[in-house]
């Protein structure tokens, strides 16, 4: 089984054999998949990574260079030309695909959280287990050889702090086991190495006080106390004064369990733990809400085509912001109505008598940082002022000058706080929706506000915080952020295309004329359901009927396709025009043929068509354009003559790889219309419309019949008899399909 470990230098291993991941850049690329764990890393945030912004020409064959020569490493033994299953083309990049056990930095975070219910359960000595298993996995710093890339910083940064808690929560386990002599060493060189953890000063406290040592338990409690004023120039928080004033009281509520647990509390026990009951935090139970309307939401009607499901979720969302903050996230594809969304579930909230502001992350560089947090605190401010103190300290964000005094790290720590106190009375009394949009492009402050508003257990008041962004353009500041998210438990909402029934009724509704379903499929099929692409469509719907829009390429979607195509390397631009030539969907063994250089080349410029999202893989062999409208706009855009030479090309392709296929050979040969490939497309456009007459495709076969017509006309043989028979064959498929009168 393939194993990987972060937890120290990078390694992979195939059982008992080390794979040789090559180069620093080698391993770097694998890193940063293995960083993302399992989302998709777009091909451009590696080169990024990789090169910091100073990207040689050919950085993209390099990226696939890498992700070939490590693929092979990691799969030696699979089969030529089929896909990996750990290093995945997912577009617009790479994705790492393993289960959460084949990595140590995985399986740590999933014992440690483990070990944190069996805790709360009362399972400490399980928990025990899980811990000193979870902490025995680290080898070193994670991600050690990458620690000073930026994109690598974040996550090492949480794994460490993830591993100070592992060690603090051991502590408590043992406490609870009444092993307080035991962890007192560690927890000594724990709490000097991290001088400003004050959970790890009060564990240690509470072992020596445990351990009969009283006058050292309250020494810690002064070195404690010294090194915060000396540090920080603050005092001790709330728990260690109240530590220490028990310690010198020989409180009860010190004294070591009287009972040892050995498994998991049963369901609806109390929970039995080292810890004094006045310490415990106690999480407070998320209400549940019936269906009732009883909390002032019903079912409804959306007016909002395709997205009655989304719509709910956040409507549920907003249930649960009664007194606490809640937080939904939606993300999708650029077109796919984020946007649309929130202002309707702005417009449903409104209605129930909720308020709504807008912050939104701007495109281009200038703003200033936590702008839309500006935005957003601004429309508050004109309803709800804040008093004046509240207003000096929020000024960085309210006020149009601001001059920063002091220390800045301080002041952000008391604007963040003063956000969370304001927004609590702000909100007390009328239930608030604040919308921040495209935080793909959002700077670090926009974020770190977020972060801190969704994880503060201070953060009251009646707010909805939705969080818009493009799933495939999430850098690794949102990506830390959505992992900070997820502590609070966000709604999440993930937009995708709309099925064939709300397509059309968005069709429908936009040309307001009758549609038939033959239409709406076709639609549908060009479009996957993006709202964008389906719009753009009925546009030329309604301007010029049913054969443009389904025939010919909306222009605000074929520049968008054009610019897609024109960053691609041009070999793999040339190997795309190919391509469309096929049609939709594509035979690798075909297009391998046609192209006329060799396998590599070709399958290079394949998996830059996947990485930026233009070609799908739906299995191995076979490619498919992911929308109809991008194959349409290559093939519109190569001019007559290409066309008809690359289809003559492809005929002599499909004529070795696939000899049998005559109706392709057909198309292809009639679709070259030239004196030179005339005779042969006479040739198969018979056998194609005789195939045809014998499923009973008799329109199809009487084309067919025309085309070998005229294809035997144009090479100039003189055969009266063939000639006939092509005549003859024109007629009757005609007669069967019932058109007699057209000839």
């Amino acid at each position: 089984m393939l194993t990987f470990r972060v937890l120290g230098a990078l390694e992979a291993w195939d059982g008992d054999r080390r794979a040789d991941l090559r180069g620093p850049r080698h391993r770097a690329v694998l890193a940063r998949l293995v960083l993302a764990r399992g989302h998709v890393v777009p091909v451009d945030r590696l080169i990024e990574d990789l090169w910091h912004g100073e990207s040689p020409h050919r950085a993209l064959g390099s990226v696939q260079t890498f992700v070939s020569h490590l693929r092979r490493a990691l799969e030696p033994d699979r089969a030529p030309r089929t896909p990996s299953t750990v290093l995945v083309t997912a577009p617009p990049g790479y994705a790492f695909r393993v289960g959460t056990d084949e990595v140590d930095a995985w399986r740590f975070e999933a014992l440690v959280h483990r070990a944190g219910g069996l805790l709360a359960a009362g399972a400490a000595e399980d928990a025990l287990r899980e811990l000193t298993a979870a902490l025995d996995l680290w080898r070193g710093p994670a991600y050690a050889q990458f620690a000073d890339e930026p994109w690598a910083r974040p996550e090492a940064a949480r794994l460490e702090e993830l591993r100070l808690v592992a060690v603090e929560r051991r502590a408590e386990a043992g406490l609870a086991i009444g092993q307080a002599s035991g962890i007192v060493p560690g927890l000594e060189a724990h709490a000097a190495a991290h001088p400003l953890r004050e959970q790890s000063w009060w564990l240690l406290a509470l072992a020596l006080y445990r351990c009969a040592r009283q006058g050292d338990a309250l020494a810690v409690l002064r070195r404690v106390r010294a090194a915060l004023r000396e540090e920080l120039g603050v005092e001790p928080g709330s728990r260690l004064q109240r530590l220490e004033a028990d310690i010198l009281a020989h409180s009860a509520e010190l004294d070591a369990p009287a009972a040892v647990p050995t498994s998991a509390a049963a369901p609806g026990a109390p929970a039995v733990s080292g810890t004094p009951a006045a310490y415990r935090e106690v999480a407070e139970p998320v209400r549940d809400f019936d269906e009732s309307g009883e909390d002032g939401f019903v079912a409804r009607t959306t007016t909002l085509i395709g997205r009655a499901e989304e719509t709910a979720d956040l409507l549920n969302a907003a249930k649960r912001a009664d007194g606490r903050l809640a937080v939904a996230l939606v993300s999708g594809d650029p077109g796919e109505g984020k946007t649309a969304l929130t202002e309707h579930v702005r417009e449903l909230l409104a209605a129930e008598g909720w308020r709504a502001a807008w912050g939104r992350c701007p495109e281009s560089g200038g703003a200033p940082a936590g702008w839309p947090w500006t935005q957003m605190l601004r429309t508050l401010a004109a309803v709800s002022p804040p008093d004046e103190d509240t207003a000096r300290v929020l000024a960085p964000l309210l006020a149009d000058s601001y001059s920063p005094v002091g220390d800045q790290a301080a002041a952000k720590l008391m604007l963040h706080h003063a956000v969370v106190r304001y927004l609590a009375r702000a909100t007390a009394e009328t239930p608030w929706l604040l919308v921040l949009d495209d935080v793909h492009r959002a700077d670090e402050e926009t974020l770190a506000l977020l972060c801190h508003l969704a994880t503060d257990r201070d953060a009251t008041g009646r707010v909805l915080l939705v969080v818009t962004y493009r799933h495939n353009e999430v850098g690794d500041l949102l990506a830390d952020a959505l992992a900070r998210l997820a502590r609070c438990g966000p709604e999440r909402v993930e937009l995708t295309g709309l099925a064939p029934e709300a397509v059309g009724d968005l069709v429908r509704g936009a040309v307001s004329a009758a549609i038939d379903e033959d239409t709406v499929r076709a639609i549908v099929d060009r479009t996957a359901g993006n709202p964008f692409y389906v719009l753009e469509t009925a546009r030329v719907l309604a301007a010029e009927g049913t054969h443009a829009a389904v025939s010919e390429v909306p222009v605000g979607v074929r520049d968008v396709i054009r610019r897609h195509v024109a960053g691609l390397p041009k070999a793999a631009q040339e190997v795309l025009k190919q391509a469309c030539v096929l049609g939709r969907d594509i035979d690798v063994d075909i297009l391998l043929a046609q192209s006329g250089t060799d396998e590599d080349t070709v399958l290079d410029a394949v998996e830059s068509a996947l990485l930026t999202g233009l070609l799908v893989e739906p299995d191995a062999g076979q490619l498919r354009f992911t929308h109809a409208l991008v194959r349409d706009t290559l093939y519109e855009d190569l001019s007559q003559l290409r066309r008809a030479r690359m289809h003559a090309r492809t005929a002599e392709a499909i004529e070795a790889v696939r000899p049998r296929d005559v109706s392709a050979l057909a198309h292809h040969y009639l679709a070259s219309a030239s004196r030179a490939t005339a005779a042969k497309a006479a040739h198969y456009a018979r056998l194609a419309a005789l195939d045809a007459e014998i499923h009973f495709a008799y329109r199809e076969a009487a084309e067919l019949w025309r085309g070998a017509l005229a294809a035997f006309d144009r090479s100039g043989a003189a055969d009266d008899a063939a000639r006939s028979e092509l005549e003859a064959g024109v007629t009757r498929s005609l007669a069967q399909s019932g058109d007699h009168g057209h000839d």
